[in-house]
């Protein structure tokens, strides 16, 4: 039986739709337990020097998956976009946005002499907009 063209856009919508909304629970389950355990392992760590290597190695080793967490959520929201053109869908793909943006403003502000209380609230910050992608793409 041939496949309609109704048929490859349901398909094509629920995979662009699995793509953003796995994306975006990896990226903010991620990103929660960073700013929640890791850096608070990192605390107990020892010296300045020690919190900083933790830190360091942690997110170091976060970094490959977050970015393919963040690529997922991104590719999969524009692609739900383009095929549907709904609030939910825009407000989402606005919250990616603005959660990659900070996620990579915390590379930055961590490379540089940056109050750690900032960095923390940015940190908390981007599981907050990731929840709010969720709940986007659960309105449906």
């Amino acid at each position: 039986m041939a496949r309609t063209a109704s048929d490859r856009t349901t398909a094509f919508g629920a995979a662009t739709r699995a793509l953003r909304d796995v994306g975006a629970a990896a990226w903010f389950g991620g990103s929660l337990m960073g700013a929640s355990g890791l850096n608070a392992a990192a605390d107990a760590a020892g010296t300045p020097a020690d919190r900083e290597r933790v830190v360091s190695a942690g997110w170091a080793k976060w970094t490959p998956i977050s970015r393919a967490a963040l690529a997922a959520t991104f590719l999969g929201g524009v692609a739900q976009l383009a095929t549907r053109r709904s609030t939910a869908n825009v407000v989402g793909v606005g919250l990616t946005t603005a959660a990659a943006g900070l996620t990579a403003g915390t590379a930055v502000m961590g490379s540089k002499e940056v109050p750690e209380t900032t960095i923390h609230a940015v940190e908390w910050t981007i599981p907050a907009l990731l929840a709010g992608v969720i709940l986007a793409g659960a309105k449906r």
